[in-house]
């Protein structure tokens, strides 16, 4: 019985595992007696290890099934021609080894997977005689993320990121979490991904859903940076996040001019322009007067 944990960086040496580690606990010995268990993290890709010897199975059948209260079509191969679309929830997303087939691997891998994919999986031989079958026990260990489009009761929406006040030296930032069930754990993180110490959040009942909470957190700022509000509800592995930059005037590049620097100088522009003007319409005026008492 043998535990493994597979991540999508680490297909090309599973493969190669299960090409040469052809052993009975591994990929069973055709009695069905033996179970390899596979743990994949939520979105990663899934390799289900199958192959009892070094020959060409080219032109044999094979088929992959899910084993629940009623057996679901995974993969099934046939001399040559294969249909990796099994039922609706793999559509897409199952693929073998064509080029391995002649080591006699009849593995395939289960793409983006999803927590709705953990369960017992079986490949079977059902032409050879004696048959020959072997399992596998998926586990999808499901992860924080953002899970809106799930449409999962509760799951917190985008927080609302705003500025508050600012001046040349520290800003004041302010995140909003609304209807959230269960309450939300709400933080800010800096462009490292830091977690910021902040304010006490300000926690009130939602009035118009039913155990949910709205949730405010500020936090002042001294240097310029992108930051991220991040709401999480472990409980619903739901995590969502929204982000905003903010630029302090007295950090500016050396030689750059402040937003009200240029403002005034702009102001003054301005203000001469008309002062000219003004002393330009006052002399043609004195001219035209001029002209007249001539």
């Amino acid at each position: 019985m043998f535990i493994r944990r597979v991540s999508s960086t680490d297909m090309e040496l599973v493969l190669l595992i299960s090409l040469f580690l052809l052993t009975a606990n591994t990929f069973g010995d055709g009695t069905g007696s033996d179970v390899t268990r596979l743990i994949v993290k939520e979105d990663d890709d899934a390799i289900l290890m199958c192959s009892f010897g070094p020959e060409s199975i080219i032109d044999k059948m094979f088929d992959w099934k899910k084993q629940e209260n009623k057996k679901k079509e995974v993969f099934f191969y046939q001399n040559g021609t294969h249909n990796n679309n099994g039922t609706s929830e793999f559509k897409g997303r199952v693929f073998h080894f064509e080029d391995q087939l002649v080591f006699g691997n009849a593995s395939i891998v289960i793409t983006k997977t999803q927590p709705g994919d953990s369960g017992n999986y079986t490949c079977d031989f059902p032409r050879d005689s004696p048959s020959r079958r072997a399992h596998i026990e998926l586990t999808i260990q499901k992860i924080l993320k953002d899970r809106t489009s799930e449409k999962i009761p509760g799951a917190s929406p985008k927080p609302y990121v705003t500025i508050i006040n600012e001046n040349n030296d520290w800003a004041l930032l302010e995140c909003e979490v609304e209807g959230a069930s269960p309450e939300p754990v709400v933080e800010w993180r800096d462009g490292a991904g830091n977690i910021l110490p902040a304010e006490e959040p300000k926690v009130t009942k939602n009035k118009e859903k039913e155990n949910s909470f709205n949730v405010i957190l500020q936090i002042y700022v001294t240097k310029s940076d992108n930051y991220t509000c991040v709401s999480t509800q472990k409980k619903i592995d739901h995590q969502i996040t929204n982000k905003i930059y903010v630029q302090l005037n007295r950090e500016l590049p050396s030689g750059g001019m402040s937003t009200a620097a240029v403002a005034t100088i702009v102001g003054l522009i301005v203000g001469l322009i008309g002062l000219v003007c003004g002393i330009v319409v006052a002399r043609r005026r004195g001219k035209n007067n001029s002209g007249g008492r001539r």
